[in-house]
């Protein structure tokens, strides 16, 4: 049973048969609704139609009178006869025996023949049809029991009146189907309408009896998915179920009132559909349309039932629904006291406490408008509300302004302000308690993380002296060997190995700890005026050996006048000593390095420039973090703390530290406030 709930090709196949018949009842139920106004008749003779087409035969009848006497007048021109005639000839053959099922016979005033359509040997059958024109009327008057049916507003004339006697032929001789005419179309269809409402009605019963069985089975299976236990809900129970039912019931009245308009249409006009066989492709599409809205309509019933059955199922339709909810809440103010009716009110979204006080504002300002027309108390107290809510509006606006700029504050990393609370708004109090929980948290992490900083500072700071104690006496020891003579070759060889690396591990040790503490903030700054380009000229003096034997040229470009600048020296020797450092380890060899010192702006910038010896596989910014180098390989000296060391560096003597890459052109920029 619960597999059967749960199958979703007997879901598919239920909504897919209740379209299906929902369609074909929808179609032969219009058929039949359009029939039933014919079951009453017991002939086609008593159809509006029938009379319509009499009606139309025996017009054209005195028309054609009315022509036939105009061409006796001479004084017609050739164009306007020429007309006339072929009209007349039109009407001859259209009223031959050979070409309509009507016969009728014309008299003058004295009963004489003057035109007839019978065969040799024919004569009228009964019922027969009366009528009478005069010479120059476009419309023959329907004569019953030798009366005339409206006669109100005729003049007399002293012209002769011609009265028609006509017949259509028998039932038997319809059904030949010899001439096949309006009366032929006439009789063929209501004879298949009376034959065919028994079929249809049965049809569309039967088409409903099924939809009804598949739609039971769709509100049984409504809600059951396979793999989930309980009822599962899905985005229709998620709108409220009294806006959704407001919806649906106008979209359900929508579809069937524009059925009950089409099929009345539909019903008026089917008479002429029968009389013209052009239309009735018009007339099954208008039947297919009205099919398709009962679809429309069966599957408007369908969503309803369904979603107010899942609902049930799933128990939630009261709290599903608007109405109960308000209802619910009602009645809860109504219960509790001031200090819980505070707390439902509090309870609501901003939004909707807004909308409500602007709605209850509103009324109570129309109402005290209208009063006030009559009485002068009334007038006053809507001065005094306006300005109750006047004040109220500055109150709430000033609590904001505070709220602004604490926010700002913060933001500005200020994480230690705090917004004063107290006379605020009850909801800007509250966000302004948020605003202080989260600079306190902000704070908090802060702390922790600079604590952490702080920890792994002291701990590289701990283990690198550490390792200078057993490294001094490797160094040591080895400047003794050092001393000795050795005979062995390969002995020397190993302690040239030996001293090499213990001194670059002794560097490698200082860079550690010099590279914590700049990142650490924990170095001493002693900012003093200091010559840029005198500092610039030692450093390139000092390394002029060491690039000269890699083969690199310095190409400077230094200002004729002092640049000085803010900084302590120690530190901004290391930076440059850094840089220039980096270009022995990483340039291209006999390439050319370009050092540059621009001052301008309050700034002394400078820049050392070079051609890097490995492609350059990482980021700029990749570059100046710890233990990073432009190249994978790691055959080379550097310990990949040079470039962040100095950007540490910098940035403690207030400067700037930027590095830039294009291709291979590698470029440090170094930017501090210019001294007087």
């Amino acid at each position: 049973m619960k597999r059967l709930q749960e199958s979703v090709a007997g879901k598919v196949l239920a909504v897919v048969l209740l379209i299906g018949m929902a369609f074909i009842g929808g179609w032969y139920g219009t058929k039949a609704v359009q029939a039933v106004p014919l079951l009453g008749t017991e002939s086609y003779r008593d159809t509006d139609a029938f009379g319509q087409l009499i009606s139309q035969e025996l017009d054209s009848v005195a028309i054609a009178f009315a022509m036939n006497e105009t061409l006796k007048n001479e004084t017609l021109d050739y164009l306007t006869r020429r007309q006339y005639q072929d009209t007349l000839d039109g009407w001859k053959k259209h009223f031959a025996p050979e070409a309509t099922n009507l016969r009728g016979i014309v008299r003058n005033e004295h009963g004489d023949e003057l035109f007839s359509n019978l065969k040799d040997g024919e004569k009228l059958e009964e019922p027969l049809v009366y009528a009478s024109f005069e010479l120059g009327d476009y419309y023959a008057i329907l004569q019953e029991n030798g009366a005339v049916h409206d006669s109100a507003g005729t003049e007399e004339t002293n012209q002769p009146v011609y009265t028609i006697e006509c017949a259509v032929l028998p039932e038997e001789q319809l059904k030949e189907g010899t001439v096949k005419d309006g009366f032929f179309a006439l009789y063929i269809n209501y004879s298949a309408i009376d034959d065919q409402f028994s079929h249809w009605f049965t049809t569309a019963m039967a088409c409903l009896g099924v939809a009804m069985l598949c739609m039971l089975y769709i509100l049984w299976t409504a809600g059951h998915t396979a793999g989930t236990e309980g009822i599962v809900l899905t985005w229709q129970e998620k709108i409220w179920f009294d806006l959704y039912l407001c919806v649906m019931t106008v979209a359900g009245i929508t579809a069937l009132g524009v059925w009950i308009v089409a099929a009345r249409e539909m019903l008026m006009s089917l008479e002429w559909y029968w009389l013209n066989e052009e239309y009735e492709q018009l007339w099954l599409l208008q039947v297919t349309g009205l099919a398709a809205l009962c679809v429309v309509f069966v599957g408007i019933v369908t969503l309803m039932l369904r979603t107010f059955v899942v609902r049930l199922k799933a128990g939630a339709l009261a709290r599903s629904t608007l109405l109960c909810r308000v209802l619910m809440w009602c009645w809860h103010g109504m219960v509790w006291s001031w200090d819980a009716a505070k707390i439902f009110v509090r309870s609501l979204p901003f939004l909707w406490r807004l909308i409500g006080m602007f709605m209850v504002y509103s009324f109570v300002n129309v109402m005290l408008i209208q009063l006030g027309r009559y009485d002068g108390w009334a007038s006053f107290l809507w001065f005094v509300v306006n300005i109750a809510v006047f004040l109220l509006l500055c109150w709430w606006g000033m609590g904001f302004q505070r709220l602004r700029k604490g926010s700002q504050a913060i933001a500005a990393g200020n994480l230690s302000h705090q917004i004063e609370t107290s006379r605020m708004p009850l909801d800007l109090k509250q966000h302004a308690e948020d605003l202080n929980n989260i600079s306190t948290g902000l704070q908090h992490a802060v702390n922790e993380q600079m604590k952490s900083e702080r920890f792994k500072a002291e701990l590289i700071t701990n283990v690198s002296h550490d390792l200078k104690t057993p490294l001094t006496s490797i160094i040591n020891y080895v400047d003794l060997l050092k001393s000795t003579s050795q005979t062995d070759p390969v002995a020397v060889e190993y302690i040239e190995v030996l001293d090499r690396k213990s001194q670059r591990l002794k560097k490698l040790t200082e860079d550690l700890v010099e590279a914590s503490k700049a990142s650490a903030g924990t170095l001493n700054v002693q900012r003093e005026k200091l010559s840029m380009a005198q500092l610039v000229d030692q450093a390139l003096g000092e390394y002029t050996e060491r690039l000269e034997g890699r083969g690199l040229r310095v190409v400077t470009s230094l200002p004729e006048e002092e640049s000085y600048v803010y900084a302590d020296g120690r530190h901004l020797w290391r930076v440059i000593d850094n840089l220039l450092s980096n270009c022995c380890k990483y340039a291209l060899e006999n390439t050319r390095v370009y050092v540059e010192l621009v001052r301008g702006k309050g700034q002394v910038i400078l820049s050392v420039k070079n051609i890097s010896r490995e492609p350059l596989n990482v980021p700029a910014e990749r570059l100046m973090e710890r233990f990073v180098r432009g190249e994978d390989s790691r055959t080379t000296e550097g310990s990949g703390l040079g470039l962040s060391i100095a950007k540490s560096l910098t940035e403690l003597q207030g400067g700037t530290f930027a590095l830039a890459v294009d291709g291979d052109l590698f470029k440090a920029v170094v930017t501090l406030p210019q001294a007087g």
